[in-house]
């Protein structure tokens, strides 16, 4: 096994564990404040395919100049707009998912480094739902941003923080607890946003169509609160939030007491 150190690292702690000022973050707590640093990641490659994974990616993106030298560059937000589309080019025409991968994270780093949140998010979105998924983090950060645009993007951000909790192995001891109490908290916390926005909607425009939508958040948002709440009670969280948001959604206590008692 070859083990890694340095520049794929850095790029994946530029695209998503960089702590963005304001905003999200202060919305969920990821849960953890520590400082990045260097450790050996095991990409499970023998010399010989590390060579060929570079040597195709240096083909790949060889019209865009050299890639090893754009990284750095990158991470610092200070790739030029031709080389970003270059790179966006080989991206699409690039057939193998690793060689995707790599030149996704290097956008991925640039945007988040530019603070473009626009062009970060298009370029997250494409990477989870063409390219990989099961990076807990990514999938984790880019749930809690798509929540700072309230409940037009609820479906969005319930969606990719139940695929975060899927990989939530990655993650251990007080950092799997904080994390995935944070993501149950999160898709609780839209789904009742989602409720609200719509039984207002339903007030000022009663229509079938509508009375259903809003019956279906409400069902969405008692049992996402109900599974906060046990969570929550089994981890040792203070459960007083999540059992207030499943009795108001629910209606009732009953639906929600007696869970990890």
């Amino acid at each position: 096994m070859v083990r890694y150190t340095g520049w794929m690292f850095l790029l994946f702690l530029a695209a998503i564990g960089c702590k963005k000022k304001g905003g999200v973050d202060n919305a969920v707590d990821t849960g953890t404040t520590t400082t990045p640093q260097f450790v050996e990641i095991d990409l499970g490659l023998d010399e010989m395919e590390e060579d060929l994974l570079g040597s195709e990616l240096m083909q790949a993106t060889a019209q865009c100049g050299d890639l090893v030298a754009m990284e750095p560059a990158a991470m610092l937000g200070k790739l030029k707009d031709g080389e970003i589309r270059c790179l966006d080019d080989k991206l699409k025409e690039a057939e193998k998912q690793t060689v995707k991968d790599k030149i996704s994270r290097v956008l991925m780093a640039d945007a988040w480094a530019k603070q473009d949140m626009h062009r970060w998010e298009a370029v997250v979105r494409r990477h989870l739902s063409d390219i990989d998924r099961s990076d807990a983090d990514l999938c984790f950060k880019f749930a809690k941003q798509m929540s700072s645009h309230g409940p037009t993007t609820a479906d969005e951000t319930m969606h990719w923080a139940s695929i975060a909790l899927e990989s939530r192995s990655q993650w251990t001891g007080d950092t799997f607890v904080s994390r995935v109490n944070a993501l149950y908290k999160l898709r609780a916390v839209t789904a009742q946003e989602k409720w609200t926005y719509l039984e207002e909607k339903y007030v000022k425009t009663p229509t079938e169509e509508g009375r259903d939508s809003k019956d279906r958040a409400r069902n969405d948002a008692k049992t996402l609160a109900r599974e906060w709440l046990e969570y929550a009670k089994s981890a040792g969280k203070d459960p007083t939030t999540a059992m207030q948001m499943c009795v108001s959604a629910a209606g009732t206590s009953e639906f929600c007491e007696g869970i990890g008692d």
